[in-house]
C-alpha cells in the first residue's frame, strides 16, 4: 500500500463529496444508490474543544470511563447486529442522518442485501466506501475491514478525520464468506470529534479474476538498470516483458508486492515493458534509462496538490510531454496523509507518470504518518541513524546532487549535521549541480511567509556549498528570488487552492528579507533544463504555457 502521512491539518480544496464511485471492472453487486435499513444512535453534542481532545487521542489517554464521561452515556449496539439493526429507517443511496439539536448523531448502523447465484468463482470483492470518519464493514457478519474506529461503544470516536475520497477495500473470497441467495452487508459509521454526524455511501464490486492493483511504479533508475513495482491481489505471480519486442522476461513469485530488477538495459535508450499478472495486462509502457555525466538532465518540479485533483491531473498530463528524466516535488502530494482514500485517488492521478518516470517527494505536512509498503512508493535509503518518521535522503543523478530535506524535522539537530556532510562530500567529488528541495522553504510571500529555523539554520549551510537552486512549496503560489547567498523557488501550484500575496504590497505589512523577484499566484509546474554550464527554468500552467519567461541560472 503506500508508505502513509499523518496530519489532522484539514485546511485545502475539498473534493466534491457527492463524487461518482470509482469505475466498476466487475460485476456490480450493490450500487451506490441502493436502499439501507438504518439505524442512528444519537449522544450529548460535543463542546469544541472536547471534539479536539477525543479526536487527539482522549479514549487512549484516560480510559474507557473517563472518555464515556465526556463523550456521553452509553449505549449498547442493535441487538441483532451485523446482521440487521433494530429499529429500521429505509433510506437510499447517501446516508448522512443529521443530528438534532444540542444533539450529535455518535455511531449509524446500516445494512443491504445483495442476492447471489452461483458465486464460486468469485474471487475478490471491492468494497467501496465514501465515510466519515471511521467505519468497520462485514458480510454475512463476518468483519472484514475497519479503518480509524475502535471495537467497542457506539460513543467511541473515529480516531482521525476521514476525507470525502472514495476508499476501496480489496477482500478475498475465502469460503463461507458469501453465500447463494441473499447476502447481508453491515457498515457501522462514527464520525470524529470534528463533526457531529457520520456520512456513508457505498458500492461492491465483485471480481472473477485476480489482478494489479496499483502501479507499476519506477522506483529505481540508473543508466542500464532499473527497478518497477507493482502491487496486486494477494498470492499473485506476475511477470514484467521488456525489450522492442518485449522478448526478455523476468518473473516475481506469488504475492502481492513485486518487484521487478532489470539489467543490461541500453544505455541513453528507450525500454519499453509491460506487466501480467493473473489475468491483469498493463497497456505497453515505456521509460528511459537515466541520463549520464555532463548530458542535459530535465526534472519536472511541482507540489501542494492536496485536494485539487483536476488541475493535478491537467499538470500530470502536461509533464508527460516534457521528455523528463525525474519528477520532484515539494510536498503535500494529499490532502491527510493518513487517508487511505487519498493516496489511492493520487495514484489514480499520477499512474501514468509514475510508470514512466521517477518520482521522489519532499515530505510535506499534509503528507506525515504514513504507514504503508516503502516498495511501492519507494524512497532511497535514508542516512544511517536517520530517526523514524523522517525523510530526508539525497542522491545523484548522473552529475547532479539532488537533496531532499525534511522541513517537518528541521528542529532535529542530525538532519543539519547531515546536510553539511553531505553537501560537503557531494562538492568533494565534484558534481555538476547541487539542487535542494523541501516543502517549507525560508523565504515565501503566501500566509507563511517563509520558515524562520529554515532562514537562520539551513540557509547559511546551502550557500556555503553554494548549493545552485533550492526549490520549495507550502504557500500555493510562484515565488523566484535570491536572498542569503541562495537562488530560491516556490512551487506550491499543484491544486490546492491558491494563496494571495500577504506582504510586501501595497497596504499589506512587510515581508521578511527574501530578494523577490517575482511572485504570481497561479497553478502551476516548473522544468528544470541542466546542461554543463546552467540551469533553464521554465514555469508552465497546466496548458503548457509560460506563467513568466524561461529565467537562466549559471552553475556555480
Amino acid at each position: 500500500m503506500l508508505r502513509a502521512l499523518w496530519i489532522l491539518l484539514l485546511a485545502g480544496r475539498a473534493v466534491a463529496a457527492d463524487e461518482a464511485p470509482p469505475v466498476a471492472r466487475g460485476i456490480q453487486l450493490v450500487r451506490a444508490d441502493a436502499s439501507w435499513r438504518y439505524q442512528v444512535i444519537t449522544a450529548p453534542a460535543l463542546a469544541p474543544q472536547i471534539g479536539a481532545l477525543a479526536a487527539s487521542g482522549l479514549d487512549a489517554i484516560a480510559g474507557r470511563g473517563a472518555t464515556i464521561a465526556v463523550l456521553g452515556e452509553d449505549r449498547p449496539p442493535p441487538k441483532v447486529w451485523p446482521l440487521d439493526v433494530d429499529t429500521a429507517v429505509l433510506q437510499s443511496g447517501k446516508l448522512a442522518p443529521a443530528a438534532p439539536a444540542d444533539q450529535r448523531v455518535a455511531a449509524l448502523y446500516a445494512v443491504t442485501k445483495f442476492a447471489l447465484g452461483d458465486h464460486h468463482a468469485l474471487r475478490v470483492l471491492e468494497i467501496r466506501l465514501q465515510f466519515r470518519d471511521g467505519c468497520a464493514v462485514w458480510l454475512n457478519g463476518i468483519e472484514v475491514a475497519r479503518r480509524s474506529l475502535a471495537a467497542g461503544s457506539p460513543m467511541t470516536l473515529a480516531s482521525q478525520p476521514h476525507g470525502p475520497e472514495w476508499e476501496t477495500f480489496y477482500v478475498p473470497v475465502t469460503p463461507g464468506l458469501l453465500r447463494t441467495g441473499d447476502n447481508v452487508l453491515a457498515v457501522e459509521v462514527h464520525p470524529s470529534g470534528r463533526r457531529d454526524a457520520p456520512e456513508l455511501v457505498a458500492d461492491v464490486v465483485a471480481r472473477h479474476d485476480l489482478g494489479i492493483l496499483r502501479g507499476p511504479v519506477i522506483t529505481e533508475l540508473g543508466a542500464t538498470t532499473a527497478t518497477i513495482s507493482v502491487e496486486t491481489d494477494g498470492n499473485v505471480a506476475a511477470t514484467l516483458a521488456w525489450g522492442p519486442a518485449l522478448e526478455h522476461r523476468v518473473q516475481s513469485p506469488p504475492g502481492r508486492l513485486h518487484r521487478f530488477s532489470l539489467t543490461g538495459l541500453p544505455p541513453h535508450g528507450k525500454v519499453t515493458y509491460r506487466i501480467t499478472a493473473d489475468a491483469a495486462q498493463t497497456p505497453v509502457l515505456a521509460f528511459h534509462t537515466a541520463p549520464g555525466p555532463g548530458d542535459v538532465v530535465r526534472i519536472g518540479v511541482y507540489g501542494d496538490v492536496r485536494g485539487g485533483h483536476d488541475t493535478h491531473r491537467k499538470l500530470v498530463e502536461a509533464m508527460l510531454g516534457e521528455g523528463l528524466d525525474l519528477v520532484a516535488v515539494t510536498g503535500d502530494m494529499v490532502l491527510r496523509g493518513s487517508d487511505a482514500g487519498d493516496w489511492q485517488r493520487f495514484f489514480a492521478v499520477t499512474g501514468e507518470l509514475l510508470a514512466q518516470v521517477r518520482y521522489l517527494p519532499a515530505m510535506g505536512n499534509h503528507d506525515l504518518g504514513w504507514g504503508t509498503d516503502p516498495a511501492v512508493f519507494a524512497l532511497p535509503a535514508g542516512p544511517p541513524g536517520r530517526p523514524d518518521h523522517t525523510y530526508w535522503y539525497s542522491l545523484d543523478i548522473a552529475d547532479i546532487h539532488l537533496v531532499f530535506l525534511d522541513s517537518n524535522a528541521y528542529e532535529l539537530p542530525a538532519q543539519e549535521k547531515w546536510l553539511d556532510s553531505d553537501l560537503a562530500a557531494a562538492r568533494g567529488h565534484h558534481v555538476r549541480a547541487i539542487l535542494v528541495l523541501v516543502h517549507d522553504g525560508p523565504y515565501a510571500r503566501g500566509i507563511h511567509r517563509g520558515n524562520a529555523l529554515a532562514r537562520d539554520r539551513y540557509v547559511p549551510i546551502l550557500a556555503r556549498y553554494r548549493v545552485d537552486l533550492l526549490v520549495a512549496g507550502h504557500d500555493h503560489l510562484y515565488q523566484r528570488g535570491e536572498a542569503g547567498g541562495i537562488r530560491y523557488l516556490v512551487s506550491g501550484g499543484g491544486g490546492a487552492g491558491l494563496y494571495k500575496v500577504s506582504c510586501g504590497a501595497s497596504g499589506k505589512p512587510r515581508c521578511p528579507e527574501d530578494g523577490m523577484q517575482k511572485v504570481i499566484s497561479e497553478h502551476h509546474y516548473i522544468v528544470l533544463a541542466i546542461d554543463k554550464v546552467s540551469i533553464e527554468m521554465c514555469p508552465r500552467r497546466g496548458d503548457g504555457t509560460l506563467l513568466e519567461k524561461c529565467v537562466r541560472y549559471k552553475l556555480r
